[in-house]
């Protein structure tokens, strides 16, 4: 059965995946902002942030299109309100790097070098939670091509899970690497401790919200 919007119109779900990729874009720079930093190369750390900015606010102009686009009157294939809770959510990813971004570049502060593979653990940890997200929501197209249902749909949600698993094992890391890091609190200082337990939580936003947009896009199927 052929959708209203194959028949008459054009599909939100276009712009969705633009926008998916577009917040994975801001998560990808996590990384080499985060070996610029521990590496104590300032310079490089704030041109790293610049960019993060950056394509977090194409990820905002792609948001506020959908938004601004998304049909009232016409039948939807999934809930709007849904589509607008999973849209809002899914930008909570790329603001939580930009929020990492601009910690990270605030202070010139140290990492004693025995924690900085800890450090990476998590950062890669959280980046592997991103990236199955944006497998997942990759299928939004498909998903939308097979009026979301047949085994498209369980294919997703096998995703989704896997999303749910990888948050849960970047939650460990997160607080293995906090207890660690209060081992060095009278090496690094009160402010140097304060600042990198708000790192630590922030990075850990990164994967929580891309599992609640994962959970989002499970509602959406479960209400096909």
């Amino acid at each position: 059965m052929r959708t209203i919007f194959q028949l008459f119109g054009k599909s939100p779900f276009g712009p969705l995946v633009e926008h998916t990729r577009r917040v994975h874009s801001t998560v990808e720079l996590i990384s080499p902002l985060f070996e610029a930093f521990l590496a104590e190369d300032w310079e490089r750390s704030r041109k790293l942030y610049k960019q993060i900015s950056k394509l977090e606010h194409k990820a905002d102009l792609t948001k506020d299109e959908i938004r601004d686009t998304l049909p009232r009157s016409i039948f939807l294939p999934v809930d709007r309100g849904d589509m607008l809770r999973y849209l809002k959510e899914q930008d909570a990813i790329a603001d939580a790097a930009e929020d990492v971004a601009v910690i990270v570049t605030m202070r010139h502060t140290p990492c004693p070098d025995a924690l900085k593979p800890e450090v990476m653990h998590l950062v890669d940890q959280v980046i592997k939670t991103s990236e199955l997200l944006l497998d997942a929501g990759l299928e939004l197209q498909r998903l939308f091509e097979s009026s979301f249902g047949g085994p498209e749909v369980a294919k997703v949600l096998a995703m989704v899970s896997e999303v749910n698993d990888q948050e849960w094992e970047a939650d460990k890391v997160q607080g293995s690497l906090a207890r660690a890091l209060l081992e060095y609190e009278e090496e690094l200082g009160a402010v140097s401790i304060l600042l990198w337990m708000r790192i630590i939580e922030v990075l850990g936003q990164v994967a929580n919200h891309a599992e609640n947009t994962g959970d989002l896009l499970r509602m959406m199927l479960a209400r096909e």
